[in-house]
């Protein structure tokens, strides 16, 4: 084979390209080592930049994200305490609901129509309501409140239905204020309003005066968690334990409560009165057992109530108490020595100018000269205006302001509680001290007025009302405890036992006969106030008070009803009320019967017996009585049994002299329709054959008595 032949430039040529390449070489692995380690050093540095960022900048951020990531942050709303009666029966407490709230960066606005029509059935909404929040691209706002959790499972079906994200429409737990009662002691109970936890904010009644003490209080806590969300730690008790409200304990017996709210709103709608207050005090402690304002509300829904029923007339109402002032006018009377039981008192037929006055007692209550007792026991405002005559005024104001408290607030645990009126002695004029006395210059409020009337039953102790008598932690214990407290002295034991003594006999003898309970001793007064402010005169306020049982007086009553119409007088419009609860008192609290009714008998007028006539037909025919529209005969009788055989009928008669019946006019048997004078002359029994002369009749002290119609 034949070789070849390189020329030697070529060789030369390519060794030369050999070194070129392996300079080049090298400098490229250089060039690259170098970049490389520029590149190393660049990224050092810039994670030590970034460490240190990290580290020192972004050191609390940080460690606020992971500490989210480890630990859920966990609200706990606080839960309002309940308010029981005196026997623990829950009045008010609390349920969990809650609030729809709303997030529409999870909703298209293409859903915004038909979503706001799904949901205004189920939330009780306006639909153009809920669409214009919708589209105000609100965020964690609350479309709704206190609803149900049956209502948010109706919520997550439309969600669901409609394809949207059930996170735009999510719940949060709240509570809701809930009155199973509805309307029972709804004055006292008060309401509340919303906060960001549900209805915790009390605003009127005890929701108001204790709210700070089972209000609860809002907590956030933050557990350790999983990764799906689970807590890894229990809540501290101490923090669970402060969101837990305190229950109160209150001195209501809901059975009496239910028993006065009937009574007094019967009385009302039959007589059509624009208002009425009751209340039911235990004398001996002050405790309020039973209170009423009429009309009321319902708490559940107060929103729909305007503010005329949201109030507590017992406490925020002063009046002027008419006859009822009476029972205070006599004890101090009593308490100075300034009339007798005993006194004759001019009454004057019931017309009379006292110093420059004019006096009116009611129709069928003129009377004569008669003692004091029959001007209490028949309510005489000519009587009483000039016995207030005889108190000093500063002694007088001294009584009424610094012994009753007129004037100043009673200190009850319920807001808003007026200290009525009690000009102050600077401003009393001439006749202040006679319109005082029977009822009027003078205003007060129920709780006032009810203090006042359980002195007279407590041996004169003015004793602090009070309607909480214990707040209780969430396990029953007692925190506080409110006893009984002693606000003065009215006047001495003995002269308010006569006081009682007198209000016993106006229900036996006098206006308040319509309240007597058969087997039990009863202390009342009537009060049928002339609303002074009215220039027609033809507005009243008709008022009844009682203390029960005399012979150990525990429980008083107060009860007025303002403007009945028709009837206006307290025997008929409020004796009737306290009557029919006090029945119910005596049995909700077993109190026996202490009197013994005594058996229907022949009343024998002397010690002589009495030929027995021979039996007839026409002496077996019973005689005739005031029902069958004529005139009994009543010789024999004594005033109380007239009383008795009159019953509650409207007949004015006029009683002459003491004793037993003598004389009667008209005779027995005379229609009732065609008699014009009813008068009854009282002698001594011997003289039941000897008829008075018309000289005697007219000299013997009389008076013209009738209870109120």
């Amino acid at each position: 084979m034949a070789e070849i032949l390189i020329p030697p430039y070529i060789i030369s040529l390519y060794s030369i390209s050999l070194l070129d390449v392996n300079q080049m070489i090298q400098r490229s692995y250089k060039l690259r080592i170098l970049i490389v380690t520029i590149a190393l050093l660049f990224m050092f540095l810039g994670s030590a930049g970034r460490l240190y960022y990290l580290q020192v900048f972004k050191h609390d951020t940080l460690k606020r994200l992971a500490e989210e990531n480890h630990v859920r942050k966990r609200p706990i709303i606080p839960l309002r305490g309940e308010i029981c009666d005196r026997q623990g029966n829950p009045l008010v407490f609390s349920a969990s609901v809650y609030s729809v709230n709303l997030d529409t960066n999870l909703i298209k606005e293409k859903d915004y129509r038909v979503l706001s029509r799904r949901l205004s059935p189920i939330l009780k909404l306006p639909q153009d309501k809920i669409l214009d929040l919708l589209k105000k691209n609100a965020t964690n706002f609350p479309l709704a409140r206190k609803v149900s959790g049956g209502t948010m499972q109706e919520v997550n079906a439309v969600l669901s239905d409609l394809g949207i994200n059930r996170l735009a429409i999510y719940p949060q737990k709240e509570t809701r204020r809930l009155y199973p009662k509805g309307t029972l002691l709804a004055s006292v109970l008060g309401f509340t309003n919303m906060d960001n936890v549900g209805d915790n904010i009390g605003v009127f009644g005890l929701e108001k005066e204790y709210n700070d003490w089972i209000c609860g209080e809002y907590k956030k806590i933050y557990p350790h968690r999983t990764a799906l969300f689970q807590d890894l730690e229990p809540i501290e008790q101490e923090i669970l334990e402060a969101t837990y409200g305190n229950r109160l304990i209150l001195t209501i017996d809901q059975s009496i409560q239910y028993s006065l709210e009937r009574a007094l709103r019967t009385s009302m709608a039959k007589n059509q009165a624009d208002y009425g207050v009751a209340i039911v005090q235990d004398v001996r402690t002050g405790e309020i057992l039973a209170i009423c304002s009429l009309p009321t509300f319902d708490p559940n829904n107060f929103y729909s109530y305007s503010k005329e029923f949201r109030q507590n007339r017992c406490v925020s109402n002063p009046f002027e108490p008419g006859s009822v002032m009476k029972v205070f006018t006599t004890t101090i009377l009593l308490d100075l020595g300034l009339v007798r039981l005993d006194e004759l008192i001019d009454c004057e037929e019931g017309h009379a100018i006292v110093d420059g006055w004019r006096v009116t007692d009611a129709g069928g209550h003129a009377m004569k000269i008669v003692p004091f007792t029959q001007c209490f026991y028949n309510s005489s405002n000519v009587a009483f205006a000039k016995l207030g005559m005889r108190i000093d005024p500063a002694v007088y104001y001294s009584y009424l302001h610094d012994r009753f408290m007129f004037g100043q607030k009673t200190g009850i645990d319920l807001p808003e509680e007026s200290a009525g009126i009690l000009h102050p002695l600077s401003k009393w004029h001439r006749h202040s001290r006679k319109s005082l006395a029977y009822g009027y210059e003078i205003a007060l409020t129920p709780i006032q007025t009810i203090c006042a009337v359980s002195a007279i039953g407590n041996g004169g102790k003015l004793m602090k009302p009070y309607i909480v008598s214990a707040i209780q932690d969430y396990k029953g214990n007692t925190i506080r405890q409110f006893t009984p407290s002693v606000r003065g002295q009215v006047a001495r034991p003995e002269t308010v036992q006569r006081v009682l003594q007198l209000m016993e006999g106006v229900i036996e003898l006098g206006t308040g006969k319509k309240a007597k309970i058969k087997g039990y001793r009863i202390a009342g007064k009537t009060g049928t106030t002339h609303k002074s402010q009215i220039f027609d005169h033809t507005e009243y306020i008709a008022s009844f008070t009682a203390i029960f049982p005399v012979e150990n007086p525990q429980i008083s009553c107060y009860i007025a009803i303002d403007n009945p119409k028709g009837a206006y007088y307290a025997a008929d419009v409020a004796a009737p009320v306290f009557r029919e609860v006090a029945e119910q008192i005596l049995a909700h609290l077993a109190l026996p019967a202490t009197v013994v009714e005594p058996e229907p008998h022949i009343h024998i007028a002397s010690s002589k017996p009495i030929p027995i006539p021979t039996t007839t037909p026409e002496a077996m025919t019973p005689p005739p009585t005031i029902a069958d529209g004529v005139m009994p005969d009543l010789k024999g009788m004594t005033m109380r049994e007239v009383m008795d055989c009159l019953g509650d009928t409207n007949v004015d008669v006029k009683f002459i002299g003491t004793g037993v019946v003598i004389e009667q006019t008209p005779p027995p048997a005379t229609a009732l329709s065609n008699a014009q004078n009813f008068k009854l002359v009282f002698g001594k029994p011997e003289s039941l054959n000897a008829p008075a002369s018309g000289a005697d009749a007219s000299n013997s002290a009389g008076a013209a008595v009738n209870a109120e119609p």
